[in-house]
C-alpha cells in the first residue's frame, strides 16, 4: 500500500509541474505569418502544413480547382480580399477556450475602426494545434467548404461551364 501511495504521489506532483500548452499562441504565430506572407507574395504552403489541418488543406486546394466557384470569395483565414500590411501589428488574439474537444480563439484583424472579428477553431493533429474552421463573427457568416450541397453545385457548374469558356478562348 505505501508503494502505491508514493508512485501516486509521484505522477500527482508531476502532472502538476506539467505546463499546458493552448492553441492561443499557435492561432496568433499563424496570422502574424499568414498576413506577412499575403504582404510580400511567399508561398504559404509550409505555413499551412504548420498551423492548419490537413482536411482543411485539402478542401481549400480542390475548391481552388473549380472554375467560377462560389463557395470562397476572399481568403478563408481573413474572411477579406485585401488587407493592408498595418493590421499586422494591430493583431489581436483572444485566449483559447475548449470547445468540443479542441479549442476556439477569437481574433481581431483590422485596425479599431473597421476590425474584422474572427472565430478560429483548433484542435490537435500531429500533436500540434491546427486550424480546422473560421467563422466571421462579425458578419454572422461562414463560408461553405464542409457543405456536400455547394461543393457538389459548384462540381457540376465546373464541368458545364468550364469546357465552354475554353472553347470561347481559343
Amino acid at each position: 500500500m505505501k508503494t502505491f501511495s508514493f508512485i501516486a504521489l509521484i505522477l500527482l506532483l508531476c502532472g502538476c509541474t506539467t505546463t499546458h500548452h493552448d492553441s492561443t499562441e499557435d492561432v496568433k504565430q499563424f496570422y502574424l505569418s499568414w498576413m506577412k506572407a499575403w504582404t510580400e507574395g511567399n508561398d504559404t504552403s509550409t505555413l499551412m502544413q504548420r498551423y492548419v489541418a490537413k482536411d482543411v488543406i485539402n478542401r481549400l486546394a480542390m475548391i481552388d480547382t473549380l472554375y467560377e466557384q462560389e463557395i470562397l470569395d476572399a481568403d478563408y483565414f481573413m474572411y477579406v480580399q485585401d488587407y493592408a500590411p498595418e493590421w499586422i501589428p494591430q493583431l489581436r488574439v483572444g485566449q483559447a477556450r475548449p470547445f468540443l474537444g479542441g479549442e476556439k480563439v477569437d481574433v481581431q484583424l483590422g485596425t479599431e475602426s473597421a476590425p474584422v472579428r474572427l472565430e478560429v477553431y483548433t484542435r490537435r493533429e500531429d500533436g500540434r494545434w491546427k486550424i480546422y474552421r473560421v467563422h466571421d463573427a462579425g458578419g454572422h457568416f461562414e463560408y461553405p467548404i464542409y457543405s456536400a450541397g455547394d461543393i457538389t453545385r459548384a462540381k457540376a457548374w465546373s464541368a458545364e461551364i468550364a469546357p465552354e469558356y475554353e472553347k470561347m478562348n481559343k
